[in-house]
C-alpha cells in the first residue's frame, strides 16, 4: 500500500512537468530553477543549512530536510551561485530516504519514474539508466544508478545512490533538475 501511495504521489508531482517545455516550470516541492531561495526560506535558514561538498566555492549547496511544506520528499538539496545575493536556484533535488529500505526497491521506483518521464520529455535527449561508481566516494565502494533527460535548458536526472557504510551518507532516490552551467561545473567539483 505504501509503495502504491509513493508511486501516485510521484506521478502526480510530475504532472506539472508536462505543462511547458521551459525548465523553470519544472517544480520540486513548489521550487524550481530560476526561483529565489528567499521566496521559501530566510537568510538564517539558508546559512544554517549549508553543506560543504565541493573543492571550490563557486556554488553553495543547502540541504533542507523534513520541512513542513514538503509533501513528496524527505528532503531537498539546492545549489546556488555563492556570490549571488538573490540566491537563485541553479539545481534542485528531491530526496526520498532509502536507509531503511532495500536498494532493489529504489531501483524499481527509479524505473517507474524514468518511464513516466519518458512520456513527458519526448523531445529531450535520453540517457538510459546505468550503474556507475559514485564520483564523491574515492574508495570506489559507493554506486549511483541513474538515467537522465537533457535539452539546451538543462538536465533532469533520476537516480538511486547506494553509499558504502564507511561514508555515513544516506542511501536515497533523487529527482534532480539542474542547469547546464551547474552540471558542467559539477563534473569538476569533487
Amino acid at each position: 500500500m505504501n509503495r502504491l501511495f509513493l508511486i501516485l504521489i510521484l506521478t502526480f508531482s510530475f504532472q506539472s512537468l508536462t505543462k511547458a517545455d521551459d525548465i523553470r516550470n519544472f517544480e520540486i516541492e513548489g521550487m524550481s530553477i530560476g526561483d529565489s531561495l528567499l521566496d521559501f526560506f530566510t537568510k538564517d535558514q539558508i546559512n544554517n543549512s549549508k553543506s560543504n561538498f565541493y573543492k571550490d566555492n563557486k556554488y553553495t549547496q543547502v540541504e533542507f530536510n523534513e520541512i513542513s511544506f514538503f509533501n513528496d520528499y524527505f528532503g531537498v538539496d539546492i545549489n546556488y551561485l555563492t556570490e549571488d545575493k538573490e540566491y537563485i536556484i541553479q539545481s534542485i533535488s528531491g530526496i526520498i530516504d532509502y536507509r531503511e529500505k532495500k536498494m532493489s526497491l529504489c531501483k524499481k521506483e527509479l524505473d517507474i519514474i524514468f518511464k513516466e518521464l519518458n512520456g513527458m520529455f519526448k523531445s529531450w535527449n535520453k540517457k538510459e539508466i546505468d550503474k556507475i561508481k559514485h564520483i564523491a566516494d574515492k574508495s570506489g565502494k559507493s554506486f549511483t544508478t541513474s538515467g537522465n533527460y537533457s535539452s539546451d535548458q538543462g538536465f533532469i536526472v533520476v537516480s538511486c545512490h547506494d553509499y558504502s557504510k564507511e561514508t555515513g551518507w544516506m542511501d536515497h532516490l533523487g529527482v534532480n533538475i539542474k542547469t547546464i552551467n551547474f552540471n558542467t561545473w559539477l563534473s569538476s567539483a569533487f
